[in-house]
């Protein structure tokens, strides 16, 4: 069985979704001291603009020149970019991450703010499948009360094991698994 992914070209925005800093230790599935810590960086990052908390998923906007624009979209419909301090190229379109918003109220002219900016704090937690040169791929994810569990699939062949880890995953209702292949990761 061979699994072929095809890249597309599309013009996808983001979507976006306020929460509390209870809401996304939850989502981290934190407790105890690491989710102290989290909010302590949370705390850190957060100044007198940037102090709304979302779970954000970028996306990229083709430009009328053939450029593209990494953006999300705001609840209220504001256009939502990256702030400046970050890098794009580490920006994964897709994959949500949890980050502090600044939504400019009024622009330089005294009119309504139609834009926003995000500093990224962290990944919202995703599980993970990765998979060594060996070929033996294993499972990583935190359980309901924050505890690292892994686990070797079972299978004959490569392919056995990836579907078994996951189906697996799916069976835990996980919504989305990253896989991460380790030769890949090193190369540049």
């Amino acid at each position: 069985m061979e699994l072929v992914i095809i890249e597309v070209a599309s013009e996808y925005i983001g979507e976006s979704k306020q929460l509390s800093i209870d809401d996304a230790k939850k989502i981290k599935r934190l407790s105890g001291e690491r989710a102290k810590e989290f909010e302590d960086q949370v705390l850190a990052k957060q100044d007198g603009q940037f102090k709304d908390l979302y779970v954000i998923v970028f996306g990229w906007k083709l430009q009328p020149d053939g450029s593209k624009k990494l953006v999300s979209k705001l609840p209220s419909g504001k256009i939502l970019f990256p702030d400046k301090t970050e890098k794009l190229d580490t920006i994964e379109t897709g994959l949500p991450y949890i980050c502090l918003v600044y939504d400019v109220k009024m622009d330089e002219e005294g009119k309504p703010g139609r834009q926003a900016f995000a500093k990224i704090i962290c990944e919202e937690y995703t599980p993970k499948i990765y998979i060594p040169s060996s070929r033996l791929p294993h499972m990583v994810w935190r359980d309901k009360s924050g505890t690292l569990r892994n686990k070797a699939p079972f299978g004959n062949s490569y392919e056995e094991r990836i579907i078994s880890a996951i189906k697996e995953m799916e069976k835990m209702g996980f919504p989305s698994v990253k896989v991460v292949f380790r030769i890949n990761e090193r190369r540049d």
